[in-house]
């Protein structure tokens, strides 16, 4: 996955580059003045601390500040609400996820802010889903833990990133291949859910944090496998989920988007710094730390993967009939 979105990222930078040989940047309307990335979760976790990174790369290839800043809250709808009020400039971008692109539009009737309507810029990077357990559950393997939960319906507390998140909806989706029973703890955020899963108030978390894999690594949380079809780099000896038996396979993916009415040359140009970004090698570097792949795409890549994914995950939540409590 991080070679294939390495040699994008180099195709598409290479676009940037004028028959004279100058950045495009140079001779452009964008950027003019800071720029903004909306990170719609609370500090400390694997989409702040990747979007920080990412963002030093971008600010020294623009030639611009680019200030991060975290409004969590809402299923990640106070972030995009701030967005939507934005100027649609590129001067203001967010950290998007399929929860605000897919699942929110498919589990709720009514949002403050149109998913549809908003400029979808670039890929930025993705990360397998961690099965961290607290060290007072009794399971520790993916074996264990679906014996353990069958046989005590509704005993196994699971974290979440929010009503309806791409993490409630990853576990659900788990238990309900597995047929099991567990109950649902919502938090605002993975750090947030951590303290609880140490003390074992919480049993559960599908989670890419970075920040959790280091409470793993020095044995206050264990991991019990991972998500995807391939092991972890950051975790090589933690089995997938697949190979425990159960066909699970489910990346966790992050994006840029712009407000609706961003011009498309100005999208365009946003997506070509990312892929000159993301192709940094020590961003890259920084990204096996995080437990995650940085690589960038086109407007019109991100635009169908989103459309592709909205209509999977959509099928989904009808199937397992889950709505925003």
């Amino acid at each position: 996955m991080n070679a294939r979105f390495t040699r994008r990222a180099a195709l598409v930078a290479a676009a940037c580059l004028g028959a004279t040989g100058l950045p495009a940047f140079a001779q452009t309307a964008w950027p003019t003045k800071p720029v903004r990335i909306i990170v719609p979760y609370p500090p400390g976790g694997v989409g702040d601390l990747g979007t920080r990174a990412f963002a030093q790369r971008l600010a020294a290839r623009i030639g611009q500040q680019v200030v991060v800043e975290n409004l969590p809250g809402g299923t990640q709808v106070v972030g995009m609400q701030a967005l939507a009020k934005a100027p649609a400039d590129g001067h203001t971008l967010i950290l998007a996820s399929p929860t605000s692109l897919v699942l929110n539009p498919a589990l709720r009737l009514q949002l403050p802010y149109a998913p549809e309507k908003l400029t979808l810029v670039s890929r930025l990077f993705s990360s397998p889903l961690f099965i961290i357990a607290s060290n007072k559950l009794p399971a520790n393997n993916v074996r264990e833990l679906v014996a353990y939960a069958k046989n005590n319906p509704d005993a196994v507390n699971y974290a979440s990133t929010g009503e309806g998140s791409a993490t409630h909806l990853a576990t659900a989706l788990f238990a309900q291949m597995t047929g099991t029973r567990m109950k649902h703890v919502p938090y605002k955020g993975s750090a947030q859910a951590n303290g609880d899963l140490m003390s074992g108030e919480v049993h559960l978390h599908f989670d890419p944090g970075a920040g959790t894999l280091a409470l793993v690594n020095d044995g206050r949380l264990k991991a019990l496998a991972v998500s995807g079809a391939q092991r972890s780099r950051t975790l090589p000896n933690v089995p997938t989920v697949i190979e425990s038996g159960v066909p699970y396979d489910v990346v966790s993916w992050w994006a840029l988007a712009a407000p609706e009415g961003t011009p498309k040359a100005i999208a365009d140009q946003i997506a070509a710094a990312t892929a000159q970004a993301v192709a940094d090698p020590s961003l890259q570097e920084q990204g096996l730390k995080l437990a995650i792949d940085y690589g960038a795409s086109t407007p019109e890549e991100f635009t169908a993967f989103v459309a592709s994914e909205r209509q999977r995950w959509g099928g989904m939540v009808r199937t397992l009939g889950l709505k925003a409590e």
